[in-house]
């Protein structure tokens, strides 16, 4: 049984592909710039930065027209350094931070999230088209095409002054770039909880690792290492998300063996649970009883 994703909507899309450029992103020969010392590095904003703000506040849209998929994103700017990514059909706005700085005479833009930052030149048509181009485009992001869509993937980016509110619509919610990261994980260890329980119905015992398991998830992503942890071959399998960068969520599954008073035929039941706070520890072992709970440090989600 092979385990197939979801298609990404369109923000996801966007958003992971910015999650990518921030991960992988270098410039000059340094492999990643703080959001700190970016700050620590440049003199206070200059009246060309403070200009910029002023014309970048507002909501921008970019359209992307593929020929299935025509794709529209807009981008909110706020006065105050916020950016906010949302798609037409979306009701989640994806929050990051922005900063506007002067080196040698040139004017960029810094997407920051997470002490990352993605550095984009910036400039305005005759039409008055905001145009981002990015000056560095990782082998990571260029490969990344056939889960981003190409959206991305082309160097300048063209968008139109749809407004210049700044305020998001009520009914929209607000996610982080850490959200949507902690997203993946919750996604494949409750692939890895139904995937154990369809693995002992056909074995009666449980995958020892994700190799045996075969669901196509891997060992390790970007943001996550995924493990299985056995407890008890035929009652009791852990299932592991453990987060690689700080400010991210752990997540570990059970999937256990139970029986009803009214039947003798047992069953297997999943429990997922999140790490209370942002950890890059393993979680905790879960303690066998007839109600199974989090491990300690952990909440059921």
């Amino acid at each position: 049984m092979m385990f197939k994703l979801t298609q990404l909507s369109s923000i996801t899309k966007v958003f992971a592909s910015i999650a990518i450029a921030m991960n992988v992103a270098c410039f000059s020969n340094s492999s990643y710039l703080s959001s700190a010392a970016i700050a620590a590095e440049n003199p206070p904003v200059s009246a060309e930065a403070k200009h910029l703000i002023e014309r970048l506040t507002g909501q921008w849209q970019l359209v992307s027209s593929t020929i299935n998929n025509p794709e529209t994103l807009t981008f909110i700017f706020t006065a105050d350094g916020k950016l906010y990514l949302l798609g037409i059909n979306e009701k989640t706005a994806y929050a990051l931070e922005y900063q506007v700085n002067t080196i040698n005479g040139q004017t960029y833009l810094y997407i920051l999230q997470g002490g990352f930052a993605s550095r984009t030149t910036v400039d305005f048509s005759q039409k008055g088209q905001l145009i981002l181009q990015q000056l560095v485009v990782p082998a990571a992001f260029q490969q990344s095409g056939n889960i981003l869509g190409g959206l991305l993937l082309p160097n300048a980016l063209f968008l139109n002054r749809i407004s210049n509110d700044t305020n998001l619509p009520k009914e929209v919610e607000v996610s982080s770039l850490s959200s949507a990261r902690q997203s993946e994980a919750k996604t494949y260890v409750g692939s890895m909880n139904r995937a154990q329980q369809a693995f002992f119905l056909e074995k009666t015992y449980f995958a020892v690792n994700l190799e045996v398991l075969a669901i196509g998830i891997p060992s390790e992503t970007a943001n996550y290492k995924y493990q299985v942890m056995g407890l008890d071959s035929t009652k009791a399998v852990q299932n592991m998300a453990i987060a690689k960068g700080d400010g991210l969520k752990s997540y570990t599954g059970l999937v256990y063996v139970a029986k009803t008073p009214d039947s003798p035929e047992p069953y297997t039941t999943s429990l997922l649970c999140e790490s209370i706070t942002p950890t890059r520890q393993s979680p905790p072992k879960f303690i066998l009883q007839t109600v199974p709970e989090c491990p300690s440090g952990y909440k059921q989600i």
